[in-house]
């Protein structure tokens, strides 16, 4: 890995865009009860891996949460025994040592940080070779794709979603999609709100990239600063107002009540009435047209979810698995439409 950028690029594909490196053979439908199989597992190995960085001074990693669908396991064993998830995700915090005064720096350090650590996880692997893990096959790809041993036999891959002790709360619930819908639905969502706003709601935060004095989007790379509008889960729709509004404004009832959202309860529909907020707070103060930014981000979340339909067919999905995707597109994109109402 020759840069901090190469990495940060590397580990946004395999984490957030997913990647399976478990063979066919080994593949099982992820239940609720398999997920906290190899939770348990995962967070034995990580315990493992602090323990053996105690010897070399290196402060411990933080496993916090599954996420992604995953996060609603616990609940799902009881109501929803028979559900399935796309992947098991698993949250974790890396230790930083910021020493950079501005947002850039820190990325930087961050992204130095998962380096290094992704390095020793390597080590460690290699090295120990702990027996709840498959090394081969989890050192054949990115070592942050874990291939654990589950007591109940055969393999599961977790996957480790990085975040920072800056941006974990956040995480918590950017990461949570709606319990029983795919969180690509919530995903495309954020992202087609951020894009017309051309802000990032991502890992860390709602972020902006600023170049030449003005905010541009994340093709953007050369002579680019970043700035953090939101860390706060629960307020940032609020955050964003106060952000790309110019002066004082005369806050919509309807952003008044969705300021965010609950981290424990993340609901489309929730998420659909913040964005309507924000832009009837945004009319009023003479900066955009809602109904006009409303039907642009609606278009661009129908587009997302079908892009996202688009990749998994490229992974052999069946013809049933695909109906059923495209079912759902259909559903939350007239959900979100008819709150909008356009």
């Amino acid at each position: 890995m020759n840069s901090i950028k190469e990495l940060r690029q590397l580990i946004r594909v395999y984490l957030f865009e997913g990647g399976l490196k478990l063979p066919p053979e080994h593949r099982r439908d992820l239940t609720p009860s398999l997920v906290r199989e190899a939770s348990g597992v995962y967070r034995e190995f990580l315990k493992g891996f602090n323990d053996w960085l105690g010897t070399r001074g290196k402060a411990p990693l933080e496993p916090i949460r599954p996420t992604g669908s995953s996060t609603h396991a616990e609940r799902d064993i009881v109501d929803r025994p028979t559900a399935t998830y796309g992947d098991i995700d698993y949250l974790v915090s890396f230790p930083v040592n910021y020493a950079g005064a501005d947002l850039t720096e820190r990325r930087k350090e961050e992204a130095a940080a998962v380096r290094d650590y992704t390095g020793l996880l390597t080590e460690y692997l290699t090295s120990v070779r702990p027996p709840m893990v498959d090394v081969d096959l989890t050192v054949g790809g990115h070592p942050l794709m874990i291939i654990v041993r589950v007591p109940s036999g055969g393999l599961a891959q977790v996957d480790t979603v990085v975040t920072h002790s800056s941006y974990s709360e956040w995480m918590k619930g950017r990461y949570t999609p709606e319990r029983g819908i795919k969180g690509y639905v919530t995903g495309n969502l954020y992202k087609a709100l951020g894009d017309y706003l051309v802000l990032t709601i991502g890992t860390e935060g709602v972020m902006a990239r600023i170049k030449d004095g003005q905010r541009v989007p994340s093709k953007f790379r050369a002579g680019v600063t970043y700035q953090s509008i939101s860390t706060d889960f629960r307020n940032f729709f609020k955050d964003i107002a106060d952000y790309v509004i110019e002066g004082a404004y005369e806050a919509d009832p309807l952003l008044e009540q969705y300021r965010g959202l609950d981290p424990d309860n993340v609901n489309i529909s929730d998420l659909a009435y913040g964005i309507v907020g924000l832009a009837r707070t945004m009319e009023r103060a003479g900066d955009v047209d809602a109904r006009e930014m409303l039907t642009t981000i609606h278009s661009s979340f129908v587009e997302g979810m079908e892009e996202n339909v688009g990749r998994k067919l490229s992974k052999d999905i069946t013809p049933e698995q695909e109906a059923k995707l495209r079912k759902l597109n259909v559903t939350q994109g007239e959900r979100v439409r008819q709150i909008f109402g356009v």
